[in-house]
């Protein structure tokens, strides 16, 4: 198919943000990969469902900019945008992602505590009941603890 040179152009510019939606991808990965720290078999599995997303959408951006004609522009276009992503926006968007976890795991992490209280709180009133019972009846201390310290759901950790 003939080309004029804007089509050329709008083609180099959807590979450019394509290269940059490939590196936006990967920044997740690595954020992904940084909080999680993956054991070899798993970082090889994540590497490979990467490049085969990556493949996917190297693909789609190629079809919707030319369809699916392979031309050197094409890979130029996708390799300067990945180049300009990672050269000018990467640090901020891993400063951000990661900021966006610390923030989600502390607001998760006082929702947990605002839900656990009344339970914890229920449990330490019943724990030194059980035990002075448990003390008056006879039944041996430790067993009685072994039985309720078995379910240490609400168990505060030192």
């Amino acid at each position: 198919m003939v080309m004029n040179v804007q089509s050329q152009l709008y083609s180099f510019l959807v590979m450019l943000y394509g290269g940059m939606i490939i590196a936006i991808l990967y920044d997740v990965y690595k954020v992904i990969r940084i909080i999680l720290k993956p054991n070899r078999l798993a970082t090889d599995i994540g590497d490979i469902i990467f490049w085969i997303l990556g493949t996917i959408v190297f693909i789609f951006f190629l079809y919707i900019s030319n369809y699916a004609e392979i031309r050197f522009y094409s890979f130029l276009g996708f390799l300067i945008g990945i180049l300009l992503y990672n050269i000018l926006l990467s640090p901020f968007v891993i400063k951000l992602l990661l900021l966006v976890y610390r923030i989600a795991k502390n607001i998760f992490i006082k929702a947990y505590k605002i839900v656990a209280y009344p339970f914890i709180a229920v449990y330490n009133m019943l724990i030194v009941p059980i035990r002075y019972f448990s003390k008056m009846m006879g039944i041996p201390g430790k067993l009685v603890y072994n039985i309720i310290s078995h379910f240490n759901i609400f168990k505060k950790k030192k």
